[in-house]
C-alpha cells in the first residue's frame, strides 16, 4: 500500500469548524494517516487581516487533541509570498516515497490557470477539489484537464496526476462570516473552536 500525506493549505483567517470538518473529511475519505494544515504566510492574491504568526497560533490551538491533524509552519517562516507549486515541490522532496493528496476549494480550482506553474501543479500528487459554489463554471482549459484526470474519491483511486471531488461537509461556518460577526461584536462560539480567544483578541473589530 502506497504512503500518502494529506495537505490542506489556506489563510485560516480565522480558523473555524468548517476547516476542521473538511480536514477530517479529507482524512477519512482517502484513509490518510496524516493531514498537514499549512497557513499561508504572505498570500499572493489577498492580504489577511491579522499576522501569519497569529493565524498559525490559532490553528495550533484548534488542533489540540485532533488525531493526525497537524500544523506545518513552513510558509509562515518564509515571510514572503508562497506559491503552492513551491510548497508541494518542497514537501515531495522531503517525502519522495509519499503521494501528496492536496486539497483546494472548488472556487480556487476554477481559477487555477491564474496560479503559478498551474499545469505542472497538476502533476504533483493527487488533487482533491472541495465541491464549493463556482465549481460547475470552470474555464475551458481547466475543464479539459478535469475531464481527463477525474477519478472517484476513494483510497483505491489515489494516483499521481489525478483529480477527485470531495463532497463538502454540511457546515455553515466561514472565515468571512466570523470576521463580520466579530466586527459587530456578536458571538461566534458556534462557528469556531477558539471563539473566546478570537473575541478577546479584538483583532477583527477594526473592520467596523
Amino acid at each position: 500500500m502506497q504512503q500518502t500525506l494529506g495537505i490542506y493549505g489556506g489563510t485560516f483567517n480565522p480558523v473555524h469548524f468548517g476547516h476542521l470538518a473538511l480536514a477530517h473529511t479529507l482524512q477519512d475519505t482517502f484513509a490518510l494517516g496524516e493531514v498537514r494544515l499549512i497557513p499561508t504566510g504572505v498570500p499572493p492574491h489577498r492580504a489577511p487581516d491579522v499576522s501569519a504568526t497569529q493565524r498559525l497560533e490559532w490553528l495550533k490551538l484548534s488542533l489540540i487533541g485532533k488525531k493526525n491533524l497537524v500544523t506545518d509552519d513552513r510558509e509562515v517562516k518564509k515571510g514572503k509570498v508562497s506559491f503552492t507549486f513551491d510548497t508541494l515541490t518542497e514537501l515531495q522532496q522531503e517525502q519522495p516515497h509519499s503521494l501528496l493528496v492536496w486539497l483546494i476549494g472548488g472556487d480556487s480550482f476554477a481559477h487555477l490557470p491564474s496560479w503559478y506553474r498551474w499545469q505542472e501543479l497538476l502533476e504533483i500528487g493527487h488533487l482533491v477539489v472541495a465541491n464549493r459554489p463556482g465549481f460547475n463554471k470552470l474555464p475551458v482549459e481547466i475543464a479539459g484537464e478535469f475531464a481527463k484526470r477525474q477519478v472517484e474519491a476513494s483510497p483505491q483511486a489515489l494516483a499521481q496526476g489525478k483529480i477527485s471531488v470531495l463532497p463538502l461537509p454540511l457546515m455553515s461556518a466561514s472565515s468571512t462570516l466570523i470576521r463580520e460577526k466579530l466586527a459587530r461584536g456578536e458571538d461566534v462560539s458556534d462557528l469556531s473552536p477558539i471563539a473566546a480567544i478570537l473575541q478577546q483578541s479584538g483583532l477583527y473589530y477594526k473592520n467596523t
